[in-house]
């Protein structure tokens, strides 16, 4: 698999770093309960879905530049992963970690990688942006995390609390959900589906 580095330290792992911090204290550097150690071992053990769950959702802003859009052979390469994510019930994280390894090591090139590395370092920025102008104790008790349902440990789903009607929240367990099936992960993906079949 191949890894960014931002400061010498892997981004997916300054990803999860900066999502640790931003549970463990509050916007204004205000302390808010830690994450358990059960919490800690799962996140761990879902990173190859986070990470995938992210890599998939930038994938189509390299549509944005023709000098990083797939070619007709890369977009067949990838619709066999993306289809198949598209109909999982679960994914499981060694089938993540196999299908991150072959989009970055075996479709994508150099170019569109280094776009991609920015892209993932601008989501950070970003997500650290918003984490700053939320109000005092806003985030207090949640682990906000890409790409998991409900946004995290002690998060909600859209339209109910965390353990409703599906695997959102604290009850996310490793291998027990798909990110790419329902709510705005699906529609994305979907999207970008139909837009790699026309070429």
């Amino acid at each position: 698999m191949r890894w960014i580095r931002l400061k010498s330290v892997p981004v997916s792992l300054a990803l999860g770093l900066g999502t640790l911090a931003s549970a463990q204290t509050g916007p204004q550097g205000g302390q808010a309960p830690t994450l358990t150690p059960e919490m800690r071992a799962r996140m761990a053990q879902m990173q190859p879905v986070i990470d995938l769950a992210q890599t998939v959702r930038l994938l189509p802003e390299l549509e944005k530049n023709a000098a990083t859009a797939v070619n007709r052979a890369q977009a067949k390469a990838l619709l066999t992963i993306l289809t198949t994510l598209q109909r999982s019930s679960a994914v499981q994280p060694n089938d993540a970690r196999k299908y991150l390894t072959q989009i970055e090591d075996r479709i994508l090139t150099e170019k569109q990688l280094s776009a991609l590395d920015g892209l993932v370092i601008k989501a950070e920025a970003e997500r650290a942006a918003q984490r700053a102008r939320r109000p005092a104790g806003g985030a207090a008790g949640q682990a906000r995390i890409p790409g998991l349902p409900g946004g995290g440990f002690g998060g909600q789903r859209p339209g109910g609390p965390a353990g409703q009607g599906g695997a959102g929240g604290q009850n996310a367990q490793p291998g027990s959900f798909n990110p790419f099936r329902e709510g705005r992960g699906a529609d994305a993906l979907g999207a970008y589906i139909a837009a790699l079949r026309k070429k």
